[in-house]
């Protein structure tokens, strides 16, 4: 988000310093990992669609104007029970919303994605313009396009502290202070800290992400034939919990 807000802004005429406590593209932050994946048809709130859809023309973008491969369009297929939250959210996203979609028994899974088991009363959402990005480069081309529009960077440069007032910001880092007309922060797990004083109740949560490597290799998880997936189960009959969630795809 950080290098994302610095190349927009930046690109918009304004005077942008970034300010970064670890290095460009490092991995600390969320942005991290072999992959990301991006869908439209979004199962936790069709409220979500807009922005997706925007983020989606701005992939593109992104790459066009850097030169770098980020987002790959694998195609996603959303697999549960019909009553699970995967599905059920994931379709009343795409209807509320007129996204292009395909309902699949699981019949139908299996034949399409034989890599893929569900039960005999599961069913799954296929979304074409479902895929994945990846992190790090994401992250690299947003820096290079924010420096070559005029963004000054500064890595290994923790905040210390910020104040806000009639006059502007001061931001005080490990290296110096600066003092500017507006402040976008965007600290990720760091936020507990960064935004102390605004006495909002954040807390980190962990999330761990593995990455596997398929018995057999990776040829049929390609990304040219095989799309990202996730997989909800309810945890009774008339649940809508999301207990089991998995996410897949290999690029290399």
């Amino acid at each position: 988000m950080g290098s994302a807000a610095a190349y927009q802004l930046a690109r918009r005429g304004q005077r942008v310093l970034g300010l970064e406590r670890y290095g460009p593209a490092h991995n600390r932050g969320s942005s991290h990992g072999g992959s990301r994946i991006t869908r439209q048809a979004y199962f936790e709130d069709p409220a979500y669609v807009p922005l997706l859809l925007r983020a989606t023309q701005m992939w593109e973008s992104i790459e066009k104007e850097s030169g770098r491969r980020i987002f790959y369009r694998t195609g996603g297929v959303m697999i549960g029970r019909p009553d699970s939250l995967t599905v059920s959210g994931s379709r009343r996203s795409a209807e509320e919303w007129d996204l292009p979609h395909e309902m699949l028994d699981a019949g139908e899974i299996r034949r399409r994605f034989p890599t893929m088991r569900p039960e005999p009363d599961e069913i799954a959402l296929y979304e074409a313009n479902a895929g994945l990005v990846v992190p790090e480069a994401s992250v690299a081309a947003h820096l290079a396009l924010a420096a070559r529009s005029g963004a000054e960077l500064h890595f290994e440069e923790p905040v210390l502290s910020w104040h806000a007032g009639d006059a502007g910001v001061r931001v005080t880092t490990a290296d110096g202070v600066y003092t500017a007309d507006r402040l976008v922060i965007c600290p990720g797990a760091w936020a507990a800290d960064v935004l102390a004083d605004l006495g909002l109740p954040f807390r980190v949560e962990r999330q761990v992400q593995f990455w596997f490597r398929p018995r057999g290799g990776t040829d049929a998880f390609l990304v040219d034939r095989h799309p990202i997936f996730l997989f909800g189960k309810a945890e009774k009959a008339g649940s809508s919990t999301v207990l089991a969630y998995t996410i897949g795809n290999s690029r290399e």
